[in-house]
């Protein structure tokens, strides 16, 4: 199943490590380097986004007030938090990527989150 996953993540690295690994997996990948380019590609975007990937440490805006806006604007919308550990209660509700990772974490990850 093909998705579209919104990747908002400030390592150029880990971005690009994980776009890669979403691409080759046939999914659509729209990328930000900080919650506020994020929160401003959901905007611009007009279709469907079914997951938010998302750093919780970025610079301009954090994962927890992208995930509180953008869940506001599409309800409904899935999520994935990475981050080397989560210290925030509401960040524990969520799915979770510890960093680092390898690509067969990341993928088994996705899929679970995607419901695949």
């Amino acid at each position: 199943m093909s998705c579209i996953i919104l990747v908002a993540e400030d390592d150029v690295l880990i971005r690009n490590t994980a776009r890669h690994l979403l691409q080759t997996d046939g999914h659509e990948v729209l990328v930000a380097t900080n919650g506020f380019e994020a929160l401003e590609l959901s905007r611009e975007y007009k279709g469907t986004i079914d997951m938010l990937l998302t750093d919780v440490r970025m610079p301009r805006m954090g994962g927890l007030e992208l995930i509180q806006q953008i869940s506001q604007e599409r309800p409904g919308i899935k999520i994935l938090v990475m981050a080397g550990r989560l210290t925030n209660e509401e960040l524990k509700q969520l799915p979770f990527l510890r960093k680092p990772f390898s690509p067969k974490m990341f993928r088994s990850r996705v899929r679970a989150v995607l419901g695949d």
